[in-house]
């Protein structure tokens, strides 16, 4: 398991857990579809982070990136 901040552009990954206990922050993950169980692809770093997950994509502060941790799909 390793954090969404440090995988490689074009990796895709299985999001296992949110680590925060900013509720703010985990109602925001959750309304982009951003959860637990949930196929993610890491398609930018810099400036933002830029994710897919499922039929959304959207951009990341490194912060937010630090605190989603994903199990990397085999192969990858």
């Amino acid at each position: 398991m390793i954090a969404l901040a440090t995988m490689k552009t074009g990796q895709i990954g299985t999001v296992a857990s949110l680590e925060t206990k900013d509720d703010a922050i985990l109602r925001k993950l959750m309304a982009m579809g951003v959860m637990p169980g949930v196929s993610i692809t890491l398609e930018q770093r810099f400036p933002a982070y830029i994710i897919t997950a499922g039929r959304t994509r959207a951009a990341l502060d490194k912060e937010t990136a630090q605190i989603i941790y994903v199990q990397n799909r085999a192969g990858q």
